[in-house]
């Protein structure tokens, strides 16, 4: 009973860090997790095999069948499902907790010696706050929230990238914080090799403009797409790409500089820009201009799909 009290409390802090909304919105899962969170597992544990039965097989859904067993001690039952998620959504927040469960369960000893390691392993881990300098404020839990909410609304596979790049995510106060050198930038993110920096606030003549959790979303989107781009080791310079990007550009309207003005002579830049909106797009993207290029470059999004086996 104590070992259940202790599993419970941990995993808590588990599912505390996980979406639910990563899972279809149907009655039975929603019930579980209602169920689940009152402490009534038994019952969360039948809500979660019956949307599985209905073709619910999500890994949150999975997941919580899983803490549910182990929550009433059942750790036999447990065990299969926590392999299950850690062997089959592999780059997931979600398999990432059932690998730690996993661990916790068959090894408890080498789970507490690793368990420092573990928590930084995965990309969702790797968002950290930058200390704030020069008398500015820290850096808000409503805006690492934004940030960690955007890499759980992402595709799999768009996740698995990263993971597996290493790319980190770093959120400062302002551009003053992080980058002394350059702090009149007017940028709401920026990448730098394998880092993505995010910034709260733009320093505009010596004042803090602080951005909204949507356009904190949107710049933060946009360097996925740039990290993806670069980490695949140059997609916009693939033949191939550029076949299906003139393709598009083709059939591109007039006006279409207005929005997108990298698409301006010289355009030196265009194959890669529209490579990086194109990747925000399918990452949950939803900005004007991330819109108007998934729009007007069908083709060219067709082949990153195919290419880089994505899910649109």
């Amino acid at each position: 009973m104590v070992r259940a009290k202790i599993f419970i409390a941990s995993l808590a802090l588990l599912l505390s860090s996980t979406a639910p909304a990563l899972a279809d919105r149907d009655d039975d899962y929603a019930d579980g997790v209602e169920a689940y969170n009152r402490g009534n597992y038994r019952v969360a544990n039948q809500y979660f095999l019956d949307a599985m039965k209905e073709g619910n097989s999500n890994a949150i859904v999975m997941l919580y069948l899983a803490h549910s067993y182990a929550a009433q001690g059942q750790y036999k039952l447990a065990l299969p499902v926590y392999r299950n998620i850690r062997d089959s959504f592999r780059g997931t927040p979600e398999a990432a907790q059932a690998a730690s469960c996993v661990l916790r369960l068959e090894n408890p000893a080498t789970f507490a010696a690793q368990k420092s390691q573990s928590q930084s392993s995965t990309f969702y881990n790797r968002v950290k706050a930058y200390p704030a300098k020069k008398g500015h404020a820290a850096v808000s839990k409503a805006t690492i929230d934004t940030v960690k909410k955007a890499i759980l609304g992402m595709p799999r596979a768009i996740y698995q990238i990263l993971d597996t790049a290493e790319i980190t995510v770093s959120v400062a106060s302002s551009a003053q914080d992080k980058l002394e050198a350059n702090s009149k930038l007017q940028e709401a993110a920026i990448l730098n090799g394998k880092e993505i920096t995010v910034f709260e606030n733009l320093m505009i003549a010596g004042k803090a403009k602080a951005l909204s959790s949507g356009e904190i979303k949107e710049a933060f989107l946009k360097q996925i797409g740039n990290a993806i781009e670069q980490s695949s080791g140059g997609l916009a310079r693939d033949p191939d790409f550029h076949a299906a990007f003139m393709l598009d550009s083709r059939n591109l309207p007039a006006n279409i500089e207005e929005t997108l003005p990298f698409l301006a002579p010289p355009a030196n830049q265009a194959e890669q820009e529209v490579c990086a909106y194109l990747l925000d797009s399918i990452a949950g993207g939803s900005s004007k201009a991330v819109t108007t290029v998934s729009q007007n470059f069908p083709k060219t999004k067709a082949w990153l799909i195919n290419k880089l086996r994505l899910q649109s």
